[in-house]
């Protein structure tokens, strides 16, 4: 018949298995954690760099590109979508949807959008406005979002 062994019931604290290694080990994982974070940093600051352009997409296809305006003259956009033209503005206070020819309007609905990143969209006519940066090609090559 066999015995078991008796069971070490001293345990280990839950921390210090994560604090073995040498010194040499804790520096390369703060210089990787330090690289990683002003890494972020960098491709952060690169992304948002430069004035706000608003990007009309129908499906994958980009229909326009404007800047933001400080000040002036608004800018009026028709873009035709698959159940007929949406009507989008832009002005000082950003983009937004004026109307639509889908049932909801929950895209005019949105109001304005101008900070980098934003999205309205009109789902039904297909139709996307994105607020990206600038098109700056030499601050990064490819972005994967």
């Amino acid at each position: 018949m066999a015995t078991l062994a008796p069971h070490n019931s001293v345990m280990e604290p839950p921390l210090r298995h994560w604090f073995k290694g040498s010194q040499t080990d804790r520096l390369i994982l703060l210089i990787s954690l330090v690289g990683i974070f002003f890494s972020w940093q960098w491709i952060h600051a690169a992304i948002g760099s430069g004035p706000p352009m608003v990007m009309v997409y129908h499906d994958e296809t980009l229909l326009a590109r404007y800047p933001i305006p400080e000040k002036g003259e608004p800018i009026r956009f028709l873009a035709k979508g698959e159940l007929g033209e949406s009507e989008i503005l832009i002005d000082s206070s950003g983009a937004r949807f004026i109307s639509s020819p889908c049932t909801t309007r929950y895209c005019v609905t949105r109001g304005h959008r101008k900070e980098h990143g934003d999205v309205i969209a009109c789902v039904p006519n297909r139709i996307m406005i994105a607020i990206e940066g600038a098109d700056d090609s030499s601050a990064l090559d490819a972005i994967v979002e």
